[in-house]
């Protein structure tokens, strides 16, 4: 009889050693919990976005009606906002070549107002005024990644349209001119990719129109125009493949 108890007494320990012994060896073959990893940022692709910000210009007329030259300085300034849209390629781990059209409208404006004695003894007065309406660049770029941020410099093409309004009082008349000219564009900037497609950019433009002249009035009058401009942007990122299964 105590046989049997001593059986079934290790029988039972047995058991119970059996039952427990898998979860202790479960605990140990389990594998530790993956390490989150971010998706990888994609550059190469097109993008389309939208911008605003300020434009100040450094705009000086210069005009003979008075018998000698007399500058008139505008210097337009204003907000701009617009649309752009692009294509990026990553060629290597930290570099990047791209192409931008940028299409802006502004309400950059300025007045010159003027009084002056003619050398024939005659008083004029008038005023000098310019409105630019919108600004267009083209141009390429190259930037440095690092991390989420890529830092680039870009230069290309830009036009501008533009009124320029000249009244005078008296026997000299005045007039007003439309016209869009050609220029470059130079700029730097810095652009974070915040989440999966999408990126924001502060960005620094500098603009060069020359200088152009006009018959105002029937008198000759020469326009000098530069444009700074600071814009701040959103873009979003097309993965490659999503034009046409091309780009």
């Amino acid at each position: 009889m105590s046989d049997i108890r001593t059986i079934a007494w290790a029988a039972a320990v047995a058991v119970a050693v059996t039952l427990s012994a898998p979860a202790g060896a479960a605990d140990q073959r389990r594998p530790p919990p993956l390490a989150y990893v971010p998706p990888p940022i994609i550059w190469t692709g097109f993008h389309v976005g939208a911008h605003a910000g300020f434009a100040f210009s450094g705009e000086d007329a210069t005009s003979a009606f008075f018998g000698t030259p007399v500058t008139l300085s505008t210097n337009p300034s204003g907000v701009l906002g617009g649309l752009e849209a692009g294509y990026d390629y990553q060629f290597s781990p930290n570099w990047l070549v791209g192409a931008e059209l940028d299409l802006s409208w502004t309400t950059a404006s300025g007045n010159f107002n003027f009084i002056t004695t003619t050398p024939a003894g005659s008083v004029a007065s008038g005023i000098f005024n310019s409105n630019h309406h919108w600004y267009d660049t083209f141009t390429g770029r190259v930037g440095y990644l690092i991390s989420d941020w890529v830092l680039y410099a870009k230069g290309g093409a830009a036009w501008i349209n533009t009124d320029y309004n000249l009244a005078v009082s008296g026997p000299f008349g005045g007039g007003s001119v439309n016209d869009t000219r050609g220029g470059y564009a130079l700029g730097l900037g810095a652009e974070w990719m915040f989440g999966p497609g999408w990126s924001t950019n502060l960005e620094y433009d500098y603009l060069g129109f020359g200088n152009n002249s006009y018959a105002l009035g029937g008198f000759g009058t020469t326009v000098n125009t530069h444009v700074q401009q600071i814009k701040v942007g959103v873009n979003y990122h097309l993965l490659p493949g999503a034009i046409f299964g091309w780009f």
